[in-house]
């Protein structure tokens, strides 16, 4: 009769890739980004820590792919509304995206992750400058008044939720969107 090992299974990279990405998402989305740790992820997800270690080097690594995954998102999102609206500016977008399209929980985690990592390490700040001055500052390099009250509206909203210091109804968000077509 052959001893069954405990840690021997089935390999499946991009399955035991994406649950290194939602558990490590999950733990810095109700903690914060420094409690994410090879262990922490290992306990939640039954892999060893080699195997995260397999994906992921180390927590930059794994923090740069929740950025970039992000990023891409927001890119794809932002870049369809241009198109299916040409007379908006890149903030109409934005502030759109904020109040109507964001409703994916796990998009909301991993943002919320991104954003600890913008406010703390200069990095993650200069990648997000630069997907910002090429997303959403218009291409003649300055936005009207009406876009940067707008692009500031969606900000503080954005940052609002995704730090979980304020919430708004879908009321508010109406309320918010009619208030913007009036500018």
């Amino acid at each position: 009769m052959r001893e069954s090992n405990q840690y021997t299974r089935k390999k499946e990279p991009e399955l035991n890739r994406q649950s290194i990405i939602d558990a490590a998402t999950d733990i810095g989305s109700e903690t914060d980004w420094s409690q994410v740790t090879f262990q922490a992820i290992a306990d939640r997800i039954g892999l060893s820590k080699g195997g995260i270690i397999h994906h992921f080097r180390n927590k930059e690594e794994l923090l740069d792919e929740l950025m970039s995954e992000s990023l891409a998102e927001l890119t794809n999102w932002i870049e369809q509304y241009k198109k299916e609206h040409p007379d908006k500016e890149g903030a109409t977008a934005y502030l759109d995206f904020v109040l109507n399209e964001r409703k994916d929980e796990r998009y909301k985690k991993t943002m919320r992750i991104v954003l600890q990592a913008i406010l703390v390490n200069p990095k993650y700040r200069t990648e997000w400058n630069k997907w910002y001055n090429k997303y959403i500052i218009p291409p003649e390099g300055e936005m009207s008044t009406k876009s940067l009250a707008i692009y500031l509206i969606a900000d503080g909203i954005w940052y609002g939720e995704n730090m979980n210091s304020h919430t708004y109804s879908e009321k508010d968000k109406k309320r918010i969107m009619s208030y913007v077509k009036t500018l």
